[in-house]
């Protein structure tokens, strides 16, 4: 073949499969688009004139550090360089150009620019949202003061998603919840108790709630019958988890530890905390939420037997070396017959039991007759070797028959040896399963 003849067919070549992206149905051009970035999304209308108004009708539009056009094409048209603007405006600037050309409904809208701060114009873009059927509104505010929703927020009944950060929620009286929301997060949210509680159970369909505060709380009760996944991180001297059968994933944490350790009486009122929860399979519960529960197991330690059917229990930060704390955390593993995976993050006591921690041990070995019949996996993070740990390690590997791994990472800081005293003191405990492996994952040393 000549040089012109090969030419030719490339060209040929070139120009039939040039454009075929474009050829495909506007519907996949429209997903696309709303896997880019919106910065790249906008850019797509220089390439061709098929492209110069598809990027225009995406429904979701995200603005964030990653995404944010610039306001070139409006800025310089008037002779003013964006990089002359204050950097609100230019934020701003950036949103508003994308709005002025969008054409169609905008179904998820999503404001978390980390050089932000409160702003009317954000109350502007809400109303601007409320009058077009917004279904998911994320509004994150990072910098300087917390941002009081505008009225136009509690009108938007379309939503099925709200996530806020750093604002302030006070709903007007005549505000009767949101009826079609099924996920909820709320960070560092101003919000009294009594506003929050009517709030979650004025959401009917809400299946997913996040709730992180760094505010103290007397009470907190969540009534949610639909709920799913629940996770709480704050300090809640009393708390209640009412109405929520289809509750499967848990998740507690403390967030102000020193509000804990200032409560006089640390044996707070968590009656009922896991009644009524039928189909409870992961449970992550980290923080002084442990030593407060197990301070207060002989009362509840009948209601334990609703973990039966736990898969899943993570419990950190906790005092393992505190013998009630111990014998606690024992007893929610030997409580719960269907446990398949567990992890425990422990952290030094200068008041550790060892003797008290040592003799539960050694009463376990000696009297139970039980064994964790499904437990597979076993994850213990940061370890030091103290004898708290090392006797919950044995304990694990004496009565789990089906044991397929136990993985041990050290704490950086604590452990100096590179782990041997720790791998010794593992290599003599008796393992029940003969697949049970223990790896260590300091410098991919492994026994």
């Amino acid at each position: 073949m000549h040089s012109k003849e090969r030419s030719s067919e490339m060209k040929r070549m070139c120009s039939s499969t040039s454009d075929v992206v474009s050829d495909l149905p506007d519907n996949i051009l429209e997903k696309i688009l709303v896997l880019m970035p919106i910065r790249d999304a906008v850019r797509t209308s220089v390439l061709s004139k098929k492209w110069r108004y598809t990027w225009r009708t995406i429904p979701e539009l995200v603005f964030d550090d990653k995404s944010l056009v610039e306001p070139y094409p409006i800025l310089f048209r008037q002779g003013f360089p964006p990089v002359h603007l204050p950097t609100k405006d230019r934020f701003l600037a950036s949103i508003y150009h994308v709005l002025l050309f969008h054409r169609g409904a905008i179904f998820k809208f999503i404001l978390s620019i980390s050089k932000l701060e409160s702003c009317s114009e954000i109350d502007s873009l809400i109303t601007f949202l409320s009058s077009g059927g917004i279904q998911e509104l994320t509004l994150q505010i990072w910098k300087g003061g917390p941002h009081k929703l505008p009225r136009s927020l509690f009108s938007c009944q379309q939503l099925t998603q709200l996530n806020l950060k750093y604002c302030v929620f006070g709903p007007p009286t005549t505000f009767k919840g949101f009826q079609r929301v099924v996920c909820l997060e709320l960070c560092d949210v101003i919000i009294t108790a009594g506003t929050f509680q009517t709030l979650v159970s004025s959401c009917p369909l809400l299946e997913q709630l996040k709730f992180e505060s760094s505010a103290c709380f007397d009470y907190i009760g969540i009534d949610a019958p639909n709920l799913k996944v629940l996770s709480l991180t704050g300090f809640f001297k009393s708390l209640s988890v009412k109405n929520a059968p289809h509750l499967s994933d848990f998740s507690l944490h403390s967030k102000c530890l020193k509000n804990l350790w200032g409560v006089k009486d640390r044996r707070l009122e968590w009656t009922g905390l896991l009644d009524g929860l039928p189909v409870l399979e992961n449970l992550h519960m980290g923080g002084l939420y442990v030593v407060f529960f197990a301070a207060g197991w002989k009362f509840i330690g009948k209601r334990l037997l609703m973990l039966r059917p736990l898969n899943v229990l993570e419990l950190s930060d906790v005092l393992l070396g505190t013998a009630i704390v111990f014998q606690f955390i024992w007893l929610m593993i030997t409580n719960s017959p269907k446990l398949q995976r567990l992890t425990i993050q422990a952290i030094p006591s200068s008041k550790d039991d060892e003797v008290a921690v040592l003799k539960i041990c050694e009463a376990t070995m000696v009297s139970s007759d039980f064994y964790l019949k499904q437990l597979r996996e076993v994850e213990m993070r940061f370890v030091s070797g103290t004898t708290s740990e090392l006797h919950i390690m044995k304990l694990l590997l004496a009565y789990s028959p089906i044991l397929e791994i136990m993985v041990v990472k050290p704490h950086p800081a604590k452990v100096t040896d590179g782990g041997l005293r720790i791998l010794k003191e593992l290599s003599q405990f008796q393992r029940l399963s003969p697949k049970a492996k223990i790896t260590y994952k300091h410098r991919n040393v492994r026994n």
